[in-house]
Formats: structure tokens, sequence, C-alpha cells
């Protein structure tokens, strides 16, 4: 049976929650003022629905939503601005439209983090339906409704997404355009939840959306272990309320990270992070207890690691410098490969013994490694430490985790081990050991036979960070704190320094000159190598 949903609307189809809107139709209307109510009533319908949108249909594709890398015959879809406006108000799961004809399934974007959470859409391109050109016109989902989804499922994101594909100027446009809606039923709640009372007028502050937080948000380390997720907190509750409802289960909240929209009004979640996993626990005793009058749900917040252990079918990124399907990849660097790894030349080696580790599999960083990956760049860096020390070289090993939320895939993990001379080796564990780096270090080295990643788990989180091992096996370790800006070069930078040429901590003034010089320096370090390596 088939069924006409009208112009515009929501609905509930088996607890999916599907939104509609038919710019085409609207876009028909001779009264313009028409038009803009119309549009105006579908934002106002979006702002209304309380949980996530699984599906939004519209006629028209979203400008923007096809990459300029794309093929030219998508690029040249003309794509519209309303449709744009509410996928990046409503942020669905699944963006279908089916007006230019042509089948295209994107690859997944990540949704902006609003202070719960990032999860992906995926926009589905249909062709007319019976058309001769053969072009699909039909699609079968197997969806789960969000509002049945553990919040870790819910946030979970294939390998392959891509960034936003909107830039700031739509979405000023969309705010122009018809959030206006949005702000105003986000004020019909507040005043729902304060009793009707205004209370801003009276400079009481209750729905006051600049108020500070009483926490030190640069001092904590973000931990989703230690952290729940709390849905339908009423718009008013203020951080000492909610630190009041969670007092009985005798925890401490370390943080509040509140959900925020487009134009910084609080929203009905937040995740609220404990001192303690046992803490975070014992606080989801208090799931379906009210708060205001509303009945609040708490479910335990996805852990990073969790999730890329739920995501373990991973596959390459097109354009990854460490993937090594890449066309473009430095091939002719690498010096072995392992089961799960492989060990190749820095491109712009501060000394001819820097090489570098990596998971063949592309994986953010040591946490997100699988278990047997880690243990063979492990041992890769065991038999480089015993290479280093035949040629009279101490080592030294460092990681850097930036997410490079910019780049498809982010960060691909690598760490870099470099053979150095004694004295520089003492220099820079004289800087690191100081007090003065802010570098902690670690209870279990890497080297050792214990998994060291707990500790490190502990003191970093779900955050960035920098790792360090020193040639005496110390492992030492440096969260990067919310809005710290640490230098990209930080670690080479500062190895170079302590071998006295300073200069090299910038790669390009390291490159050769020639792919063939390249290929010598490989194949001299695979000389060296060659009774060390592990395959």
């Amino acid at each position: 049976n088939l069924n006409y949903l009208g112009r515009h609307g929501v609905l509930k189809l088996k607890e999916l929650t599907v939104a509609y809107y038919d710019d085409v139709a609207v876009a028909k209307l001779a009264d313009q003022s028409e038009r803009e109510r119309l549009f105006h009533s579908m934002c106002q319908k979006g702002a209304e629905i309380e949980g996530e949108v699984d599906i939004l249909l519209t006629n028209s594709w979203p400008h923007g939503v096809v990459p300029s890398t794309a093929d030219p015959k998508l690029v040249g879809v003309a794509g519209c601005y309303r449709t744009q406006n509410l996928a990046v108000l409503l942020r669905p799961r699944y963006h279908i439209s089916a007006s230019a004809g042509q089948f295209y399934a994107r690859p997944p974007y990540s949704n902006p983090d609003l202070g719960a959470g990032s999860h992906a859409t995926r926009f589905i391109g249909l062709g007319k339906v019976g058309n001769d050109a053969g072009v699909k016109y039909l699609h079968a989902l197997g969806l789960k409704p969000a509002s049945t989804m553990a919040r870790e499922a819910f946030l979970s994101k294939p390998s392959n997404v891509t960034p936003f594909p909107y830039d700031n100027g739509e979405k000023k446009k969309m705010r122009e355009a018809g959030l206006a809606a949005s702000q105003g039923h986000q004020r019909k709640r507040e005043l729902e939840d304060a009793g009707g009372q205004d209370w801003s007028r009276w400079g009481g502050g209750h729905l006051d959306k600049r108020r500070r937080s009483q926490f030190d948000k640069g001092s904590v380390v973000i931990d989703s272990r230690k952290s729940v997720f709390v849905r339908n907190l009423p718009y008013r509750a203020t951080e000492e309320d909610i630190i009041k409802f969670f007092a009985p289960c005798s925890g401490t909240i370390v943080d509040i990270r509140r959900g925020k929209d487009q134009r910084g009004n609080v929203k009905g979640y937040a995740q609220i992070q404990f001192e303690s996993q046992e803490q975070m626990e014992m606080s989801c005793s208090l799931n379906e207890n009210e708060l205001m009058g509303r009945k609040i749900y708490i479910d335990q917040a996805a852990s990073k690691q969790q999730r890329t252990q739920q995501q373990r079918e991973q596959h390459p990124i097109a354009d990854c410098w460490f993937c090594l399907s890449n066309p473009n990849a430095d091939l002719h660097l690498v010096a072995s490969v392992g089961k799960e790894s492989y060990c190749a030349l820095d491109k712009g080696p501060i000394t001819p013994y820097h090489m570098l580790v990596v998971p063949i599999d592309h994986a953010s960083s040591t946490m997100e490694l699988q278990d047997t990956t880690f243990a063979e760049m492990k041992a890769y860096v065991g038999s480089l430490c015993r290479c280093f020390s035949s040629q009279g070289l101490e080592l030294v090993m460092f990681e850097r985790y930036l997410k490079l939320k910019g780049r498809e895939g982010g960060n691909h993990c690598h760490y870099n081990v470099v053979g150095i001379p004694k004295e520089a080796a003492e220099q820079l564990a004289s800087d690191f050991k100081s007090g003065s780096s802010n570098f902690l270090k670690l209870k279990d080295d890497f080297l050792g036979k214990s998994d060291f990643r707990g500790g490190l788990r502990e003191l970093v989180g779900d955050g960035e960070y920098l790792l360090l091992v020193l040639p005496s096996g110390e492992t030492l370790a440096k969260p990067i704190m919310r809005g710290e800006r640490m230098p990209f070069n930080f670690m080479r930078d500062t190895v170079a320094r302590c071998m006295g040429c300073p200069e090299r901590g910038d790669w390009k003034m390291c490159r050769k000159a020639s792919k063939e010089q390249e290929e010598q320096s490989v194949a001299k370090f695979k000389a060296t190598f060659v009774d060390y390596d592990l395959m």
C-alpha cells in the first residue's frame, strides 16, 4: 500500500522517526509568504522531535552533499538550500532524496558534536521509478530505531566516515532561514519547565544559556568509561540540580558536558563524568528516576575503544599517507612488512635510523589497536632497539595522537622510532624527566611484559596525547587538554634539538633529493636490520 504523507511533517513508523518535506511542491506555490510559512512550520516540527530522526525524506538533494571529487554527473546535480538546512537541523541517520534521477550512496558523514557525541548520516539519492536507463530506484534498509539502540551503537561510526559537508556559511543561511522556529520551541519548553514563569525577566538566570560551568573544563581528561549519557533533562536544570540528582549514588561528578544547539541553548541531554568507573556504574541505578517532574534516562556512555572493537571491519582510507593501498603511498620506503604492521624509513628522517612502525589497518591511536597488532608493533620496536644498539645508538620512540578531524579517517597511528647517540639520549631524558615538560611517567613501560595501555588510558582518557619511550625503557605521556595548543612537531623538534641539529625538526629539510637516494637509504638500513627483522 502507498500512503501520501503530505507536504511536510514527522511521523512514527514502527518506532522509526521519519521526517519529510516536499520541497518541490512547496516551491511551486505562488505565494512566497506561504512557502516561508511551510518551511518555518517544518523547522518547528523538527525542533519538537523527541529523540533522534531515523529518516529524512526530501525531493531535492541538499546543496553541498556531493564532494567535488565525485563523478561529474553527480557533482552537476543542483542542490537545494532548504533541504540542506533541514539536514543540518534534524541530523538524520539516513537522508533520502529522489528528484535528481541519479542513484548515489554517499559515504557517511559525521555530524558536529553538540555536546553529547557525534553520529553519522548516510545520504542516498534514488533514480526515478521505472526509468529506462536502469538507474536504481529501490533501496532496502534494515533499520533498528534509534530509540531502541544502545548509545554506543548509535554513536558508532564506520571507518570510512567523512567530514561534515556543509560549511559555516551554509549553517548561517540555515539559521537565518528557519531556526527561529527551533528557538521558539526551545523557549516554550523552557517556560513549561519553569512552570510558565519567565524567570529571565527578573534576572534570576534559571534559563541563562551563558551561565558558566563550575567545572574546570581545561583540566578534565574526558573518559567515556567513567561517563553516563543522560536524556530528557529539564532545560532549566542547572549543574547544581544535576549534582543533587546523582547524590544518592555517592559518586563525585568531575564534569558535566551539556548538549547545546547552534544558538548556544542547552538541550535535554548531557554526558556526566564521575571520578571512577565504579561510581559511573552506581549512577545507572538512578535510571528512570524523576528530576523536576521529568523521568531521566541514564545509559553508560560509549567507550571509543569499545566502539572500535565493534567496528573491526576496518578498511584503508583512500588518501591516507600510511595506508599501503593508497596509490600515492611511498612503498619504496617500506623496509619490512609483518602480518599486521610494517616498518618504513621516515620520509624526512632526523637520522639515518629514523623508522616508522605502522599498523596495516587504519587505526587512530595505540588505544584503538587490536591486541595482536599492538603486540607485533611492540615486537618491531624491540627488534629496532637491538638493531640500533648494535650500531652504538640509543632508541627513543614517540607517538603523537591528534584527531585530525578535517581528514577522512582521521589520524593513522604510527610510532616514530629513532636511533640517536648516547649524549643526545641523556639530554632528552634529562629534559623530559625534569618536571617542566608536564609529561608523566606511566607505571608500566611500553616494552615491558604487561600491556601498558591500561595506565595510558587512565591518564589520557579518550583525548589526544603525546607518548614518549626513553632509552631506559621508561614510558612518559602527556594528555593534550581541551583548548590546549600543542605544536604539531613538538616531539620531533625536541629530539632534533637534543641532537644539536634543531633545523632537522622540519621534516622537509631532511628529505632526500630523489627517490633513488631514498631507495639507497632503505637498502642500507635493510642490510643492517636483516639479523633483527621479525619476518
